[in-house]
């Protein structure tokens, strides 16, 4: 069932952090950002692999004008709806399972972060975000749109716990003004049609965001320090 499915993920996610930190000895943050960019790459094979768990199968394209009489006839709808809903449904534990995982991941990396770690968190906050703009589902979109406010929660908090007492006004002023700021958004964004560039800034942001998770873990693992100590 898609429930023990989301399970048996964060299980696994689990198990891996677990072998990093145990057998090889990596840092509780450090083995944050690995499992977290792992659960980034499966994010983008979710929707064919909830279609496929729901026993839909695509058709493959035809090749030549005979191909094009074969497998014409129309599926029966019922069918196809329900299996839609199965597919919804295993949508849902899958990203559940994501989010479930991404905001453990956060926590670790929002825990006392030097700058890759702060870097590699607020990346992964930002592209739980934006991943979830394109959820219709509610509770998909809740899946990772609540992680990401999670994460954001915890570099705010993290933020305010390294200033110093005289400091903390202007910061505390500052997310009044963001606060502000995204109530007037709440007011007059919903309902209003956007222009195209917006949506299509967002869409590069986040593939941008995605890419870059892979150099940030990287440089949190400190591979990059250990190349340039051998390279003198």
């Amino acid at each position: 069932t898609p429930f023990f499915l989301a399970t048996a993920l964060v299980s696994a996610a689990a198990a891996i952090s677990g072998v990093l930190m145990s057998v090889l000895d990596v840092a509780v943050d450090d083995a944050a950002s690995v499992v977290a960019g792992l659960v980034v790459v499966g994010g983008g094979f979710v929707p064919a692999l909830a279609f496929k768990l729901a026993g839909m199968r695509m058709p493959a394209l035809p090749t030549t004008a005979q191909q094009l009489q074969e497998n014409i006839d129309p599926y029966n709808g019922r069918d196809v709806a329900t299996r839609t809903e199965l597919a919804s449904g295993w949508m849902t534990a899958l990203y559940a399972a994501t989010g479930t995982i991404c905001g453990a991941c956060l926590i670790a990396l929002a825990r006392r972060p030097d700058l890759p770690e702060a870097l590699t968190a607020i990346a992964l906050t930002l592209l739980l975000l934006l991943h979830g703009r394109g959820m219709v589902h509610v509770w998909q979109r809740l899946t990772l749109v609540v992680p990401g406010a999670w994460g954001a929660f915890l570099m705010i908090v993290g933020a305010a716990g390294s200033l110093g007492a005289s400091d903390r006004p202007a910061f505390v002023a500052g997310l009044l003004a963001l606060a502000a700021v995204l109530a007037i958004l709440s007011w007059t964004v919903p309902g209003r049609r956007m222009l195209p560039y917006w949506g299509r800034a967002a869409e590069i942001l986040h593939s941008l965001l995605a890419v870059a998770l892979l150099p940030l873990t990287l440089w949190t693992l400190g591979l990059f320090g250990y190349l340039r100590s051998i390279m003198g």
